[in-house]
């Protein structure tokens, strides 16, 4: 039955409807408990707890009524509310490559991926968490007392989900679709593996870490903001982070009273001389009064790109409060996630409470995070599938370390982006004598932006608001 619901959660995220992997876990337990015998009751509970604005449930019921009854029609007259069906070159890229390798191993007659298999190698993250949490009692979680515990469980999760033996599947995939001569195929598959080899383990660590601190919170204390501002994002404890949510709506806050204060002064006040003249007339040609041109008003437009990879999450979960604050103020403010793919997180922030929406665009957009970082690819996503976010009124703030691990650049996306907006601004949580060494290429994104700063505390942060007020007039 949870494969069922599962894919039935899948569907509705292919069709458009955004269901988070809570509301599936919610799902499957309704579906556990109404069961599938009367399928009005059903279709009533999945509906409750996958269905969050009134606009899907038109969707939700055509896509209802064909998954579980396949030979259901759309009523005559009408057209479906599904999107029409396309080739995989038009699917974004995970499900390009998916179906791709599907095709190839169909032909060569390869044995079928397990669905645990299929779901890490498509990076569903639905499934694995369902997956996960089978193996992740309550019961184990209340005896876990320190870190060395924690990473027992961890090992006993990757065992029940026999990780090893998923490693040891796909490097045999790998080997076969290379001695039938699909080289292409074979390389993207061992990228894959070696992505989970390095990500997953430390994902599901990161997941049995934060189940410990819900079950075994530490006690609190009070931070002192002065302290705090000096202080580096990354060595930031959860504690601190509480704490540091009003500092980071005070600067919010800032940011707008500073705009709108500038332009209450009309910045710098330019004569009109020709409507000066004209007043002069009345007065037998003495300019007894001047007229000044009107200040042309410039709302806030922001495009935030957000990388969310897991060696500057900290420093993510920060901006993305910040951005939930700049949403909430008056003007146009569009937000995006990336670590090698990239998602729209704007609805997030304006349908959820500021937790929620930090949460979800840290753990549920439609992104691989046990990826690496690849910024090129990012760029080149962006300009394809949100073009229309960047004007010659925006302003783009990228969030990241500009760690590409040898990847393409993707300076000519980079280039474009910077073409079409009005400014591009890049903070860098890391320091700047780090900039440049290993697989950071942020001296070469420097050339193609207005300002790169060092962002690693909330003093330098507070510098780079006090910057963006004075651009924006």
């Amino acid at each position: 039955m949870d494969d069922v619901i599962i894919g039935f959660v899948h569907a509705l995220r292919r069709a458009g409807v955004r269901v988070s992997s809570s509301e599936a876990l919610d799902a499957i337990v309704a579906a556990e408990q109404v069961g599938v015998r009367h399928r009005d009751v059903l279709k009533a509970a999945l509906r409750t707890t996958l269905i969050k604005r009134e606009r899907d449930i038109p969707l939700f019921d055509e896509l209802f009524d064909r998954y579980f009854n396949p030979d259901a029609r759309p009523p005559k007259g009408k057209s479906s509310a599904l999107p029409a069906d396309s080739s995989w070159q038009t699917l974004p890229p995970n499900e390009a490559f998916m179906r791709r390798l599907q095709e190839a191993m169909e032909r060569l007659n390869l044995q079928p991926l397990d669905r645990i298999t299929y779901a890490l190698l498509a990076g569903n993250v639905t499934v694995i968490t369902a997956e996960m949490l089978k193996h992740l009692t309550p019961e184990q979680l209340q005896q876990l007392e320190n870190w060395l515990q924690e990473a027992q469980v961890v090992r006993y999760v990757l065992d029940r989900m026999e990780w090893q033996r998923i490693v040891e599947r796909l490097m045999e995939l790998a080997r076969a679709l290379q001695d039938a001569g699909e080289w292409e195929l074979a390389q993207q598959v061992r990228e894959r593996l070696w992505e989970l080899e390095e990500l997953f383990p430390r994902w599901v660590a990161d997941q049995v870490h934060e189940a410990r601190q819900r079950m075994h919170p530490d006690p609190p204390r009070a931070p002192r903001a002065k302290t705090l501002y000096q202080k580096e994002f990354a060595h930031f404890t959860p504690e601190e982070i509480q704490a540091m949510q009003d500092i980071v709506d005070q600067l919010a806050r800032r940011l707008r009273d500073d705009v709108a204060r500038r332009m209450r002064r009309g910045g710098i006040r330019r004569l009109d001389v020709r409507r000066t003249l004209r007043a002069s007339y009345k007065t037998a040609g003495v300019p007894m009064e001047l007229v000044f041109r009107e200040h042309r008003r410039n709302r806030l437009r922001l495009a935030v790109l957000c990388d969310v990879s897991s060696s500057v999450r900290t420093f993510s979960r920060f901006m993305l409060h910040l951005v939930y604050t700049l949403q909430q103020q008056h003007g146009r403010v569009r937000s995006f996630v990336f670590i090698s793919d990239i998602d729209e997180v704007t609805d997030f922030f304006k349908r959820h409470s500021l937790e929620a929406a930090v949460e979800m665009a840290t753990s549920e957009a439609g992104i691989r995070y046990w990826a690496h970082s690849n910024f090129g690819e990012a760029f080149r996503q962006f300009l394809e599938r949100y073009g229309d976010a960047v004007n010659r009124r925006t302003t783009v703030i990228i969030l990241g370390d500009g760690r590409n691990n040898f990847y393409d650049p993707g300076l000519e996306a980079l280039q474009e982006i910077r073409a079409r907006a009005r400014q591009v601004i890049w903070l860098n949580p890391e320091n700047q004598w780090s900039w440049g060494t290993g697989d950071s290429i942020i001296h070469l994104y420097a050339r193609e932006c207005d300002l790169v700063a060092e962002c690693r505390n909330l003093q330098q942060l507070a510098a780079v608001m006090d910057h963006l007020a004075r651009r924006l007039v």
